[in-house]
């Protein structure tokens, strides 16, 4: 078993849209200025965000992502870490564990 660091969005999806929209941002522009963030992060893997994550999120179809995603949103919005995400830590099966088990 591997341990997979995500982030769940604690915030509503209406916060989110509030959030974006009093940072003065599009979908298409936070998502732009989010994969520029990220890509000022030399870490492997490379990664960026795509207005469909953007728009996922604001309407709950998604609530879980990379932690680097949604720490790079929450620095882009300018809020304080935690205030749209808390880190957690999942244990994940990879598929060559589900294949023996």
């Amino acid at each position: 078993m591997t341990d997979t660091v995500m982030a769940q969005m604690h915030a509503t999806p209406e916060q989110f849209v509030a959030a974006r929209e009093y940072a003065q941002f599009s979908t298409r522009g936070l998502a732009e200025e989010v994969s520029r963030e990220l890509r000022k992060d030399r870490r492997k893997p490379p990664m960026a965000c795509s207005r469909s994550t953007i728009s996922n999120l604001e309407t709950g179809v998604a609530r879980r992502i990379h932690h680097r995603r949604a720490a790079a949103i929450e620095r882009v919005l300018k809020l304080p870490p935690g205030h749209l995400f808390r880190v957690e830590v999942f244990n994940v099966h990879s598929n060559k564990e589900r294949l023996t088990a």
